[in-house]
């Protein structure tokens, strides 16, 4: 078995988690005008969050898991991908009342939901860069 390689690690895990965001911020922009009335419906349905928690819940914890070292700016982002994901989906599961307030906090103010989605592709543009473009 090859030994533990955090480069490697975090190179693999910038090929995954970098193409989603991408995907996920593309969504974001150009579901824009849907978003209002399909991210509350989606917080009003109960076992949906509660599903939606607990795949989040295991996907951070398998990042924080697989990824625990903070040695470079990708290896940083990816470690905070995982905490991130762990809490959100932690907080799906327990208080999905805060999530759903959060959520139309955030549908109220466009102009977040716009720069959250544009650093969401920036920031997937880089990791993707760096995990499949860029020198080892």
């Amino acid at each position: 078995m090859p030994a533990y390689d955090p480069a490697m690690r975090t190179r693999t895990l910038t090929r995954i988690v970098g193409p989603y965001f991408i995907v996920a911020g593309v969504m974001f922009l150009v579901r824009q005008a849907t978003l209002p009335t399909l991210l509350p419906a989606f917080m009003q349905d109960a076992p949906l969050v509660l599903a939606t928690g607990a795949f989040t819940l295991m996907a951070g914890l398998a990042l924080v898991a697989s990824h625990h070292h903070w040695t470079g700016p990708s290896a940083t982002v990816i470690s905070l991908v995982g905490v991130a994901a762990t809490l959100k989906g932690a907080g799906l599961m327990i208080a999905p009342d805060l999530g759903a307030d959060m959520t139309a906090a955030v549908v109220r103010t466009p102009t977040v939901l716009l720069v959250a989605a544009g650093m969401e592709l920036l920031v997937g543009l880089w990791l993707s860069y760096g995990g499949w473009l860029s020198e080892a």
